[in-house]
């Protein structure tokens, strides 16, 4: 036990009480929100975000087994349970249209951040995102399908530049380059220091765009997005 909370940073009372209300929240939301078989996936899915970004913030990584194994968890289960997916009852069609929408989620998702990655390395001549939150996104695909995995995008980049704004305001304020909110660095690997190309964590951004997405926003972001998927 003492090595998992190591590895997700728990062994720190802040992080630990933070992680804590937050898993408490998400899980309390999901059994209040849906049936016990998706609330069971939600659990499983939200778990997964938090401990994925506990350890990119940290590292500037993300594991496979928040990645690959978070999307094969998500195609099982959308199998399994396919109100994940809203498809219908428990029906072997059902079942099936189910775990297509988690595949094809995983490869809208993963294809999206893809591409975006290539042009921008292509334009910027710099690597600009990590393979590991490629695969991320694709997992967060496989639990709320391709428009969850699109608006996790968008919706990661507004709240990655809400946190750099005030990562910024922080050190106008206190006139200090280390920020304790998030792990940045500079291209050349000075850590805390901002500016024109930091790098800094994205997978949390994109698990928080996520769990919104799947907790709460879900219903206005798919009828927003029906609209254009019509022109398909």
């Amino acid at each position: 036990m003492n090595g998992v909370a190591s590895h997700l940073g728990l062994d720190r009372p802040g992080r630990a009480w933070a992680v804590a209300v937050l898993a408490a929240a998400s899980f309390l939301a999901c059994w209040l929100l849906f049936p016990a078989a998706k609330a069971a996936c939600g659990c499983v899915f939200l778990a997964g975000l938090i401990c994925a970004s506990c350890v990119d913030l940290d590292a500037m990584i993300i594991p496979d087994l928040y990645t690959i194994g978070l999307a094969v968890a998500g195609v099982v289960l959308s199998a399994a349970v396919p109100s994940l997916h809203e498809t219908g009852p428990f029906l072997a069609f059902n079942c099936l249209r189910s775990a297509a929408a988690a595949a094809l989620g995983i490869a809208i998702g993963s294809a999206l951040l893809l591409w975006l990655s290539l042009v921008a390395e292509l334009v910027l001549d710099r690597e600009v995102l990590g393979f590991g939150d490629v695969k991320f996104l694709g997992a967060i695909g496989a639990f709320c399908g391709w428009r969850g995995a699109v608006f996790s995008f968008f919706g990661g980049a507004v709240i990655g530049a809400l946190v750099l704004t005030a990562a910024e305001l922080h050190r106008r304020v206190t006139r200090r380059d280390t920020v304790r909110l998030l792990r940045v660095e500079s291209p050349a690997g000075v850590t805390g220091k901002l500016g024109w190309s930091t790098h800094f964590p994205f997978g949390p951004m994109l698990a928080a765009a996520g769990g919104l997405y799947y907790i709460v926003l879900h219903p206005w972001v798919d009828r927003y997005l029906a609209h254009y998927a019509a022109l398909f």
